[in-house]
Parts: C-alpha cells; sequence; structure tokens
C-alpha cells in the first residue's frame, strides 16, 4: 500500500473484488487518502455480510468516506451470483452483493 501512496503513476482502474474483506481494506486504504489519488476509476464488488444497524452504518460511513475523496458513484447493479432465498419469508430473495463504480472527478476535466 506504500507504493501507492508515494507513487506518481496513474491508475486507470482498481478493481476490488474480495469477498467480504472489501469493507476491512477500505478501511485501512481510507486511513492513508493519498493512496488512491492516483485512481481514474474505482470498481467494487461490495458484499452485505453484516446485516446489523452497526454493520449497515459501518457500510454507509465506508461509502461515504469514497465520496468524500472526490470518487462520484457512476453506476451500481446487483451480482445476480449472490441471490439467496429467505428461509423466514416465503417468496423473498435477496441480493448478497453489489457492484459500485466510481469516476474520481478530478480526471473528468
Amino acid at each position: 500500500m506504500e507504493f501507492f501512496a508515494v507513487s506518481q503513476t496513474t491508475i486507470d482502474i482498481l478493481k476490488i473484488d474480495i469477498e467480504c474483506s472489501e469493507w476491512s481494506s477500505f478501511n485501512a486504504i481510507l486511513a492513508r487518502p493519498r493512496c488512491l489519488s492516483n485512481v481514474k476509476q474505482l470498481m467494487v464488488e461490495f458484499h452485505s455480510c453484516r446485516t446489523t444497524p452497526s454493520g449497515l452504518l459501518g457500510y454507509w460511513q465506508t461509502l461515504r468516506r469514497i465520496d468524500q475523496l472526490g470518487f462520484k458513484l457512476w453506476k451500481v447493479w446487483n451480482n445476480d451470483v449472490c441471490r439467496y432465498k429467505s428461509r423466514r419469508l416465503k417468496g423473498i430473495v435477496f441480493i448478497g452483493c453489489f457492484n459500485f463504480y466510481y469516476l474520481n472527478i478530478k480526471y473528468l476535466i
């Protein structure tokens, strides 16, 4: 991660898909915001592993911090591979992961 913090290399697309570890990884990345300063586009598959109120609040805070770094959400779509049926609610299908596609606004000009 130190490489990203000091590198002058521009990264066109950074894709992150690490099966529920993206949340803790992003907290480490966001602790050093310069790590993402040279990234033009960010593609992340976010998994909803913790659905408690505090877990959902943590998700929201992470997404908000990404936005505050200048990454604007361009597109979100469901990942159909992560569908599962409710055990308690008949006929209800949940989506367990979503793909987020961000653009760094400093590169839009």
